[in-house]
């Protein structure tokens, strides 16, 4: 997500104003902790995360009860149709008896392709997704005034302690991010759409990085997924990288 930069002063008091957005960074500090230091080079250790695919079933799962509950319910009234009955209620073309069952609509589901995927229009899945398509590998670069993570494909770069305004997919973002406690925050509240908030900190022996992603609740539930890195000294794979 780029950030749209300007006065500090400017961003918090006019774009904010006029987006109606949240205040500047309240509760996350510019100053890192004397002993943390996450900068290094990390890879992703698959089994000691959260299984990605357990969320997204989930997820998935949660989607289908709202579909069923929105083909469950009754029909709204018509419009007075002359016969001088203005209760009178006429059943929907292609509305659902309310006894329809679960097993009905599943089947209904897999017949429409990628259409009836629950998950294809989803705020929510689409804000995981972004977190699931990183790289295994992730550099970390820290200095008092910049902390950037680099996924080999995407880099983002943040001043520790700074609000910013950035793009989102349906418009833009209150941007907050520094530290809280020993642990890298970032804060990122949609005018439309989930609030992601990521929390990266060191293991007690500073062997492994352990980074907390919180998306939502939007139209789904809260999702909350962890992902485990190891320190490593693999080289990591070369390619263009691009702001996220």
């Amino acid at each position: 997500m780029p950030t749209l930069r300007g006065p500090r002063s400017i961003v918090c008091a006019a774009v904010l104003a006029a987006a109606g957005l949240s205040g500047c960074g309240v509760g996350l500090k510019p100053d890192a902790p004397a002993d943390v230091r996450m900068q290094g080079v990390w890879k992703l250790n698959r089994a000691a995360s959260d299984d990605p695919q357990k969320i997204i079933d989930a997820m998935r799962a949660e989607a289908l009860k709202h579909m069923r509950r929105a083909a469950n319910a009754p029909p709204p009234p018509s419009v007075n149709d002359g016969d001088g009955d203005e209760g009178h209620r006429r059943r929907q073309p292609g509305s659902r008896s309310s006894a329809a069952s679960d097993e009905e609509l599943e089947e209904e589901l897999p017949r429409k392709g990628p259409v009836g995927d629950p998950l294809r229009n989803s705020p929510m899945m689409h804000a995981l997704r972004t977190i699931l398509t990183r790289s295994d590998y992730l550099t970390i670069r820290q200095s008092p005034e910049q902390v950037a993570f680099d996924y080999g494909t995407t880099v983002r770069s943040y001043t520790p302690g700074e609000h910013s305004v950035v793009s989102s997919e349906n418009g833009v973002a209150d941007q907050t991010s520094g530290w809280d406690g020993k642990e890298y925050v970032i804060r990122i509240k949609p005018q439309l759409g989930p609030q992601m908030t990521e929390e990266y900190g060191l293991s007690p022996d500073g062997k492994q990085l352990i980074v907390k992603s919180h998306v939502g609740p939007f139209d789904l539930s809260k999702v909350n997924f962890t992902r485990v890195y190891d320190v490593t000294s693999t080289a990591v794979p070369n390619s263009a990288p691009s702001n996220e």
